[in-house]
């Protein structure tokens, strides 16, 4: 049986989530789909733990919904054990159907203010600078809420480059064509109330695009300036790799992509989100050989 790593001993209070908040819903629900996820999900999990306890700190509750695939490789075990220990977390076992279907099943039971979907290999940066963020978000209302990301590889977890975004334009009709123009936002850094999210839910039929069909129709759709709040700095770090990583999935999710476009009416081409994915596999394969080239003049 698959052992709680190191860190999952922290302390936290004695008094469960319903006695120690001043609010009874939680402010976000954090979905996690994972299949297999033994080698990441333990960071994940801690910096979820470390969000729940920030927000704790001022009253709020956080729920994380961990949705598992049909793991066998010890993931089922440490989550059951982690959700045995923490109430604030509960999972759901052998969704089948892929990510999306586990997404789709978390946005069922999500009871969360806002809904955040957050991959079992990417992380949260900043507990301190999420929470807050959320409860900012609370505050003004705010229906949509999106934030920077990094980027790294494991197992070093430097990051290695930023998706920024840049503040929303308070003009509706301006925001809106630069969407139908190609402005698009990391799925990673999206948050959205809860009800939204569930409305649209994730089109399973888009393997590897749903995310982005999902993000741009609630911002072409209900969403405006008004309502939406964006953080600058990177609060979620996102592996590199996954299952849109490899050349057949670059390759799959152009053409998705492609077709998502013309469904919603958005004149932009496919190939520059997936141009930036491409380079990221190129470039540690260009480093290789210069290093290889090199090597060979000094002998």
């Amino acid at each position: 049986m698959a052992k709680a790593p190191e860190g999952m001993d922290c302390e936290v209070s004695d008094q469960t989530d319903t006695e120690a908040a001043g609010h009874p819903q939680p402010l976000i629900t954090v979905i996690t789909p994972c299949l297999n996820a033994i080698a990441t999900i333990a960071e994940n999990l801690l910096s979820v733990l470390a969000a729940r306890e920030a927000l704790k700190r001022d009253g709020w509750l956080l729920e994380h919904l961990i949705i598992d695939g049909g793991s066998d490789d010890g993931t089922t075990e440490l989550v059951a054990e982690y959700a045995d220990r923490y109430s604030f977390c509960r999972w759901i076992a052998n969704i089948r159907g892929g990510p999306y279907a586990a997404m789709n099943a978390g946005l069922e039971q999500a009871s969360g203010h806002y809904t955040h979907v957050l991959n079992s290999d990417d992380l949260l940066l900043d507990s301190a600078g999420y929470a807050a963020f959320l409860q900012e978000g609370h505050r003004k209302g705010a229906k949509v809420l999106i934030t920077s990301i990094g980027y790294f590889r494991r197992p070093d977890r430097q990051l290695k480059s930023l998706w920024l975004v840049n503040p929303v334009p308070m003009n509706t009709s301006e925001w809106k064509q630069q969407l139908l123009r190609g402005l698009h936002y990391p799925h990673p850094g999206f948050i959205a109330e809860t009800e939204l999210y569930r409305d649209e839910a994730f089109d399973e039929k888009y393997s590897l695009s749903a995310d982005y069909k999902l993000m741009q129709k609630l911002l072409l759709g209900p969403a405006r300036p008004e309502t939406t709040l964006l953080y600058t700095q990177p609060l979620v770090a996102m592996a590199e790799g996954g299952a849109t990583g490899s050349w057949r999935a670059i390759l799959k999710g152009w053409k998705q992509l492609t077709a998502i476009n013309q469904e919603l009416g958005i004149q932009a081409s496919s190939a520059k989100r997936y141009w930036k994915k491409a380079r990221r596999r190129l470039l540690p394969l260009a480093e290789k050989i210069m290093i290889e080239k090199l090597e060979g003049c000094e002998r």
